[in-house]
Parts: structure tokens; C-alpha cells; sequence
């Protein structure tokens, strides 16, 4: 389970990665295997909690918030 500190981290980094375009590198709770995706956050749904990835192949994929272990992103932009 994720804190409040935790989750409003997550928010302000998505949310400045998606403002300046900026891939993210989620790590995602898999079935006790965590696994990293990589990726544009194109959209968040607020009702669903699901994020919205645009990942190197430029397919997309759904994540859900309470999948998410960490989120990381580069201050400058880079190709994948």
C-alpha cells in the first residue's frame, strides 16, 4: 500500500513529465514480480485511476494506479 506522500510524489511526477513531455520509467507490482515499463503518460482517468502509456513501440497500455511501486523520470527529453 502506497502513503499519501507516497501517491501525491507519484501525481507531481507524472503529471511534470506529462507537462514537458518526458518519458517515465514505471516500476509495477506484476504478480510478485515487479516489471518496468517505459513510456509517455498520454492521459490519466481520474474515475478509473488508470494511467494511459505510450510505450517505445508506440502501442499504449493501461496501468492502474495501485500497480505502480515507483515512478522516475529525466529532467531533459529523450528519445527512447
Amino acid at each position: 500500500m502506497l502513503d499519501e506522500y507516497q501517491i501525491e510524489e507519484f501525481e507531481n511526477n507524472i503529471h511534470n513529465a506529462m507537462e514537458h513531455h518526458l518519458p517515465i520509467s514505471f516500476r509495477l507490482h506484476n504478480e510478485g514480480n515487479p516489471i518496468e515499463l517505459l513510456g509517455y503518460c498520454v492521459y490519466i482517468d481520474h474515475v478509473t485511476k488508470e494511467l494511459n502509456i505510450q510505450k517505445k513501440d508506440s502501442a499504449f497500455k493501461k496501468i492502474k494506479f495501485n500497480e505502480i511501486i515507483s515512478v522516475l523520470f529525466e529532467d531533459k527529453k529523450s528519445p527512447f
